[in-house]
């Protein structure tokens, strides 16, 4: 297919999808920008071209799948995990809304390892045992991961707003 080998089309189309899906794992705009750009380069060195049915989709995995590994060359994966595991987040209070900038700009400022959990279950809806396959971590550290992220996110929108 023509399309489909048309590189610079393919960076049109689908560049930024890519390099916000990296962000929300990476947190770095740095980190991102190259992941979106080892991804596009992926594709144009893959040799089956062909057999890739939907590529929207075939290049979003292989960006999330960068991106983690982009986080394991920063963070050991045990010391990336255990290094927040007896940290005490205070709940938040119950049935407080948050606009959608508030939660971009705080994700942001969580830490790499609650922040990848968050993008992957709300923004990219993976559930625990797909983010199990992907990031190799037990389903429970997950769920642990998740629930503390989402506490540490709300405690840190509401401490962002009373500054």
């Amino acid at each position: 297919m023509n399309r489909q080998t048309n590189i610079k089309e393919i960076y049109g189309q689908y560049a930024q999808q890519l390099y916000f899906t990296a962000l929300r794992i990476t947190g770095s705009s740095f980190d991102a920008e190259e992941v979106m750009q080892d991804t596009i380069l992926k594709y144009h060195n893959f040799p089956k071209k062909e057999g890739i049915e939907k590529l929207g989709s075939w290049l979003k995995s292989v960006c999330i799948r960068k991106a983690l590994d982009k986080l394991r060359e920063k963070h050991r994966t045990k010391e990336f995990l255990e290094e927040y595991k007896e940290e005490q987040i205070p709940a938040p209070p119950p049935q407080v809304q948050y606009t959608v900038e508030e939660i971009r700009k705080t994700l942001l400022l969580l830490p790499d390892n609650y922040r990848t959990i968050l993008s992957l279950h709300l923004f990219e809806g993976y559930d625990y045992q797909e983010i199990e396959q992907i990031t190799g971590t037990k389903e429970a550290t997950i769920r642990s991961l998740y629930k503390r992220a989402k506490e540490k996110l709300a405690a840190t929108i509401l401490e962002n707003k009373k500054n």
